[in-house]
């Protein structure tokens, strides 16, 4: 009975432990997703009611990137894609200026 009680606890304090690290990754996608819509704004300037927009096509790109950063080089082609969609999100967000301007950002780096 001891022994079972013990293997419950244990897994209890695994499920908050799992819940913790789940929490973390997700503050840390949300920081990285307003630092880099904070980033882009100033050098490309665009309207207030754009940003919750970026950023949130940041968010979704973190997500993604979160679940195939274990192995990059086995998962190229989806890193090319989730790229992709992060591209076609911020040229509907976007005017074609901003996103050439965006373009040539990405570029330089």
């Amino acid at each position: 009975m001891k022994k079972l009680i013990t293997l419950c606890i244990f897994a209890i304090a695994l499920l908050f432990s799992t819940q913790d690290v789940t929490a973390q990754n997700t503050l840390e996608i949300n920081e990285a997703a307003n630092a880099k819509t904070k980033e882009l704004r100033k050098k490309i300037k665009f309207e207030q009611n754009k940003m919750d927009d970026v950023y949130k096509a940041y968010q979704a790109y973190g997500i993604a990137y979160k679940k195939i950063s274990g192995n990059l080089e086995g998962n190229k082609d989806r890193l090319e894609k989730i790229e992709k969609v992060l591209d076609e999100k911020l040229k509907t967000i976007l005017t074609p200026e901003q996103y050439h301007n965006y373009l040539e950002l990405i570029r330089g780096l």
